[in-house]
């Protein structure tokens, strides 16, 4: 089971016409294509194009937003604010065990901070998918609850107001860096008797997160 939104692929709303669909595609395959990006683009630039594919199609794109609204109706996914009993007893934590994120670099790392200083952000920058495992055993799987994952936001420093300075030293309520950061938890319900492979897509806009969505791999191990 994979529950994708196109939309978030290419960087539209769900809103957009037909002729913004194909410039956001237009523009996303030239930054992609494999000759320019590279072996490592390739995964992305299939991407690109499956969800173009879908939603240049009148008839699959109608069929893709019933499977959209259909999920949200049945709040499997969101960002809650009352923690529910959770799956797992420690809630997996992005770029804090990054063992369990792919692709893991410190370029992916600056990009994630770039979305919260705004500064040198491409104009053509889209959300991408920031992938990340979590491993249930059979009885998690079987029995099915609420997954955490602590995500982490980043907002200018109030003191020395993202400058890293507190004039004339390094602030030191934000180490010099401008940014404070806060943990929030994203929670998404796990239905009982999960599939391993299973796949769930979110956006993260409700943080402010806007370049990355969130693209959870759930696998099924040992007890």
């Amino acid at each position: 089971m994979f529950r994708r939104d196109y939309y978030l692929i290419l960087g539209v709303p769900r809103s957009e016409t037909a002729a913004g669909i194909h410039a956001a595609y237009r523009d996303l395959a030239k930054q992609h294509r494999p000759d320019i990006a590279g072996p490592s683009g390739a995964g992305r630039f299939r991407e690109i194009t499956e969800a173009y594919k879908i939603l240049s199609d009148p008839v699959q794109r109608r069929k893709h937003d019933y499977d959209l609204a259909e999920s949200e109706r049945a709040p499997s996914i969101g960002i809650l604010r009352r923690p529910p009993e959770p799956i797992v007893p420690q809630a997996p934590s992005l770029f804090y065990r990054p063992e369990g994120i792919f692709p893991s670099s410190d370029e992916l790392f600056d990009r994630y901070i770039r979305n919260f200083t705004g500064i040198g952000v491409p104009k053509a920058e889209t959300a991408e998918g920031l992938n990340l495992e979590v491993v249930l055993t059979p009885g998690e799987a079987s029995v099915g609850g609420m997954l955490p994952v602590t995500v982490p936001v980043f907002e200018e420093c109030p003191v020395c107001r993202g400058t890293g300075e507190d004039w004339p030293f390094p602030c030191l309520h934000c180490h010099a860096q401008g940014l404070i950061e806060r943990r929030e938890t994203v929670r998404i319900k796990i239905p009982p008797g999960i599939l391993h492979g299973t796949v769930f897509e979110l956006p993260l806009r409700e943080l402010g997160i806007h370049n990355f969505y969130l693209r959870v791999h759930v696998l099924i191990g040992g007890d």
